[in-house]
């Protein structure tokens, strides 16, 4: 795609994707089984590439990097969970909020860990 910004499509071929689903689903309902399969790994590579400013054709090259893979599994599924039980002594007392404190902690996870993990290269 020389001479044109790629990254400018992205936020538009995501909005294109949505609305090809959402047409698929109302069409072939009988399909969301199939559907259903393919939206988590079809939503980790957008992950992966909306927020390591990845170009969506240079996905699978990126994917390719095993150290940064290897960090990014051993911060997200190791590191941050050990820090998070280390510190449940200080967090409110109400299962509820603690639940709360501990989803808010962890499910975002992946976006500031894999932004962080570009910026340190």
């Amino acid at each position: 795609m020389r001479g044109l910004d790629a990254s400018k499509l992205q936020v538009p071929l995501y909005l294109a994707a949505i609305a090809a689903g959402w047409a698929a689903g109302i069409a072939r309902p009988e399909a969301s089984g199939a559907f259903e399969a393919a939206l988590w790994p079809a939503l980790a590579a957008l992950l992966f590439a909306t927020f390591l400013h990845v170009p969506l054709w240079r996905l699978k090259e990126a994917s390719r990097d095993g150290r940064f893979l290897l960090a990014v599994l051993v911060g997200n599924f190791v590191v941050v969970p050990v820090l998070l039980r280390l510190t449940q002594a200080v967090w409110p007392s109400d299962p509820a909020l603690r639940l709360g404190v501990a989803l808010v902690l962890l499910a975002p996870c992946t976006d500031w860990f894999l932004t962080f993990n570009l910026l340190g290269k």
